[in-house]
This record gives C-alpha cells, structure tokens and sequence, in this order.
C-alpha cells in the first residue's frame, strides 16, 4: 500500500493506482492504517517534487508565476500546503515544485505534508471501507 502510494507520489505525471489501491485495501484491512501507510508512502514521494523545484530553482524564478509562489510561501506557506495536501488532487506536485524553488524548509514542508495526507488518507479509507461493498 505504501508503496504503490509512494510510486503514485514520484511519478509526477505517471498514472499510478494509489487512491484507487488505497480505496480497495481499506475494504478489507484498517482504514486508519491503510491511510497513514498511503500517506507515509505520497509524503516519501513528493520528495521528487520539492527536489526538481530546489534544483531548478533557476529556471523557475525566471517564471511569470515564480513572484506569486514567493509571495504565497512566505505568507502563508503552511496553510497551502497544508490544504493541498488534503485535496485528493494531481496539483499537489506544483505545491511541491513551488515549494522547492522558494526555498521553503524541508523540515516544515514534509510534515506538514504528512499530517495533510494522513487526514485525506484516512477519510478517503473509511469513506471506501463503509460503502457497500467494504466489509464491515
């Protein structure tokens, strides 16, 4: 589960299964931790992320929209971060990227990630495992 969450994470626009595996193993097994495993693997993954926008920082900044990810990870980085990463959404590798490129901490950045993925993990878990075909 881990795992396929942690590919579904690298693989920046590679279609892989993780809600979809997070979904089908929460039927069966503990949502909750199917859900912190999910999101203890995407947390691992976004690191591909944050490492493209830290080393393509240069690119980046010459962007029209690099002045606006500045303002918003100074600002108000955390809550951004935070929301994206409780919205099952493929933009969460932008946040990342962005992330990244401003410099933002990675000692702020992955927890908050993780705490973010673990709630979304964790609902997305129950919600699949009380539908009518999880066993409850």
């Amino acid at each position: 589960m881990a795992f396929l969450s942690f590919l579904g994470s690298v693989a920046l626009v590679l279609p892989v299964p993780g809600l979809a595996s997070l979904c089908a193993v929460s039927a069966i097994i503990n949502p909750a931790l199917v859900g912190v495993a999910a999101a203890g693997g995407e947390t691992l993954g976004e690191i591909s992320g944050y490492a493209i926008g830290f080393g393509g920082r240069s690119v980046i900044e010459n962007s029209r929209f690099y002045p606006t990810f500045q303002s918003w990870m100074e600002k108000r980085g955390w809550l951004v971060i935070f929301i994206v990463a409780l919205i099952p959404n493929p933009f969460f590798d932008i946040v990342g990227i962005a992330a990244g490129a401003t410099r933002y901490p990675a000692y702020k950045f992955f927890p908050i990630v993780l705490v973010g993925k673990v709630i979304k993990g964790i609902v997305i878990g129950y919600t699949c495992h009380w539908l009518p075909w999880g066993i409850n």
